[in-house]
């Protein structure tokens, strides 16, 4: 695989209002809705930690994995819930388990300026779950933290290197014309497609010549003098092919 990419974020906890200013860009919340907070144990997703105290995060899909940064629990009246040592796992099926390490949180200030601080960086590893275990925090029975940002390279410019590159296209069902998302490892080739119907018969083709930083390019697919129904649209580029099932819609 190779990554051509600028990161993007995913916020795993999210507090329930957002505020922007030039000196506390990242500034955060102090109240206690705004956090995990674990008061009783339970059975670890990780069986190495047995009855602990967790949180497992469900990405949904693997992702590549970056930087991290963490803001405590940051209600003035708790801030003892605010973890302190933690452990970092992942991995990519739920069961079983990769340690990225045992790392620490500062307390944080019971202040609306607060802006949490780095944490570690998972270093391009692939996962879909996320566990924190914290084992000690600032004197509470009740650990928390209120969230967790992290910085993952955007999986559709994960490009295999034996296809060269990827592609989608949208909107689908389409009307008229769609757009082609294509990001490559050559894009000083051009790019052509080709629409066919379901009986193989060619409808329209046409090259498209790439441009550097350009991701998006419009498709004339005429599709007001298509009949409703199912179409194949094939993109090929540098000698590679993907094939995509379209529908027509009035």
């Amino acid at each position: 695989m190779k990554i051509v990419a600028f990161y993007i974020s995913i916020i795993l906890l999210f507090v329930a209002q957002t505020t922007t200013a030039q000196c506390y860009p990242d500034r955060h919340s102090t109240s206690w809705i705004d956090s995990w907070i674990s008061c009783d144990t339970s059975e670890n997703p990780n069986p190495v930690y047995g009855e602990s105290h967790w949180i497992m995060y469900d990405l949904g899909i693997k992702y590549v994995l970056k930087d991290t940064k963490f803001w405590n629990t940051n209600e003035p009246a708790n801030l003892n819930y605010g973890i302190q040592d933690f452990n970092i796992d992942y991995s990519t099926n739920g069961s079983e388990w990769v340690h990225l390490g045992e790392f620490k949180l500062n307390q944080a200030s019971g202040k609306s300026n607060y802006e949490g601080e780095i944490g570690p960086d998972f270093d391009g590893v692939k996962a879909r779950y996320v566990l924190i275990t914290p084992t000690s925090n600032f004197g509470s029975s009740c650990y928390g933290f209120s969230e967790l940002k992290i910085n993952i390279v955007d999986p559709f410019k994960i490009i295999d290197e034996n296809i060269g590159f990827n592609a989608s296209v949208y909107p689908n069902p389409f009307v008229d014309n769609a757009s082609l998302r294509i990001v490559s490892l050559h894009d000083n080739y051009p790019v052509s497609y080709t629409l066919y119907d379901l009986l193989g018969r060619q409808i329209s083709q046409k090259t498209i010549s790439m441009i550097t930083d350009q991701e998006t390019y419009e498709l004339n697919l005429n599709g007001r003098a298509l009949a409703l129904g199912i179409y194949l649209l094939k993109v090929e580029h540098k000698g590679k092919q993907r094939t995509f099932k379209l529908i027509k819609n009035n």
